[in-house]
């Protein structure tokens, strides 16, 4: 089964830092087809990412948040439909999504239906103690073009690996709970990426602080190989 690892970017990468990092990144990269590599980077240098990155093998990129409307009168937003052809994931829900601009999980479940309309296939960030009702608000055939993503609900945790016993339970919770594949993301970094990948009931990593330099973000998608 192919792992993906999904970089995220979120806002530490300024547009005048891409360069370099793609250029440690590409020294160190080995593409394998084992592995998805999906970089979820700002809307702002999106296109020039996607530039960027089509001679290399195996990598995506998604955004990082979505518009729950369609095109129309919603300032500010960025839609979907736009983005098809551009980005193969988006991020939905996630923890800081939700602390920091108060997207609730109608909001979230909207964002997943323009995705999924959009030919985009979501990650769907979950809380475990919260799971259930997280994902009542989906859609069913929603939820069976997606991917879920389990990260702890501690800030703290999330620069701190869980128990391994914690993170494949949770995976199979998860898993059960809504059929799909599950990611884990909290405290991943190039030394244990390898076993955390390896973990029964996770397909891939979501990696935030472990990814923002090129070079040891290449040799941490190598090691899942």
């Amino acid at each position: 089964m192919q792992k993906i690892v999904v970089a995220n970017f979120k806002a530490a990468l300024a547009p005048n830092q891409v360069d370099n990092w793609l250029q440690a990144f590409k020294g160190r990269y080995a593409p394998s087809p084992a592995v998805q590599v999906v970089l979820a980077v700002p809307f702002l240098y999106m296109e020039q990412m996607a530039e960027k990155i089509a001679e290399l093998g195996e990598v995506s990129l998604a955004t990082q948040n979505v518009s729950p409307h369609p095109s129309g009168s919603y300032t500010g937003a960025t839609p979907a439909s736009w983005l098809k052809g551009l980005a193969a994931y988006v991020l939905v829900g996630h923890r800081e999504r939700r602390l920091y601009f108060h997207e609730d999980n109608q909001c979230v479940a909207r964002q997943v239906r323009e995705a999924v309309s959009a030919g985009i296939t979501p990650i769907i960030c979950l809380d475990r103690e919260v799971k259930g009702s997280q994902l009542a608000a989906l859609d069913s055939e929603d939820l069976d073009q997606s991917l879920l993503a389990y990260t702890p609900d501690d800030s703290v945790k999330l620069e701190i690996p869980a128990d391994n016993q914690e993170i494949s339970d949770a995976a199979a919770s998860l898993a059960r709970a809504a059929g799909v594949k599950v990611l884990y993301g909290g405290g991943v970094t190039k030394e244990n990426a390898a076993e955390l990948a390896s973990l029964a009931g996770i397909t891939g990593l979501m990696v935030g602080r472990g990814c923002l330099d090129g070079a040891d973000f290449a040799e941490l998608v190598n090691s899942v190989k």
